[in-house]
């Protein structure tokens, strides 16, 4: 009885570490877009698509991964613009693994690694081309 209860402490104790148990295989992401008309796709390398959002629908829930993820977004009467959203070590990841087993399940897993997770997009006006005739006319001056 002592020896299960001690086992079982024990385990307590060096899975509070584990990323895979403590901070789970996916997060999920905010977006706080501008304008509000804007649209963006999110993929990853391996993964390919992983969703879209708008202002709308601004979140969006992700596995945790190595890799980075690239946010694409659009709006009329705006430039395109594309961000990398780094993925980054978690602190839980790296302690349960010197515990546990040496980090190989929340790598595998994806739980030792994180993403930032509200996120600001804003796009920029497109500036709109120069008619020919005001190109013609700076160019007679």
């Amino acid at each position: 009885m002592k020896t299960t209860i001690l086992t079982m402490s024990a385990a307590a104790i060096l899975f509070t570490g584990c990323a895979s148990i403590t901070k789970g295989t996916s997060q999920t992401l905010a977006f706080k877009l501008d304008p509000k008309e804007t649209r963006c796709s999110l993929t990853r390398i391996g993964d390919g698509e992983l969703g879209s959002i708008s202002s709308a629908n601004n979140t969006i829930n992700v596995g945790k991964d190595k890799d980075d993820i690239v946010i694409t977004c659009k709006a009329d009467g705006y430039d395109d613009k594309t961000t990398r959203l780094v993925s980054s070590v978690s602190t839980a990841g790296v302690v349960g693994g010197v515990f546990l087993d040496l980090g190989i399940t929340d790598m595998i897993t994806g739980a030792m690694y994180e993403y930032q997770t509200d996120i600001n997009v804003a796009l920029d006006k497109t500036k709109p081309l120069a008619s020919a005739d005001q190109a013609q006319s700076s160019n007679a001056k």
